[in-house]
């Protein structure tokens, strides 16, 4: 999955808690309708979804987060959900100061 699929999956998903929807099955039906997807899929889109912004929380509230197995860049998803509510939380700027592209030392010279 790309991230520009994943951001529009995570779009939706928003979109569909701002009109009311927190049911996940209705949420599903509707991401099925929207993209090509089989329905476990989508629901461990929002699992992952949900996972971004809770650990996009805890780093917002000063707190550090616990290494886990799971890594934000190993799943589009996870990274677009966490970047999201991360700049909601803090701002774009702080987003790219922290978390902008480095660049590698080795290319320095």
């Amino acid at each position: 999955m790309t991230d520009q699929i994943a951001e529009r999956i995570v779009d939706c998903i928003l979109e569909c808690r701002e009109k009311g929807i927190k049911n996940d099955e209705l949420i599903v039906k509707e991401l099925m309708t929207k993209f090509d997807g089989k329905e476990n899929d989508f629901y461990w889109a929002i699992e992952m979804m949900n996972t971004g912004g809770f650990i996009a929380s805890i780093m917002s509230s000063g707190n550090s987060y616990p290494k886990s197995n799971i890594k934000i860049e190993d799943n589009p998803i996870l990274k677009v959900a966490f970047k999201k509510c991360r700049i909601d939380l803090k701002g774009e700027a702080y987003f790219i100061n922290n978390y902008g592209k480095k660049k590698k030392w080795w290319k320095i010279f």
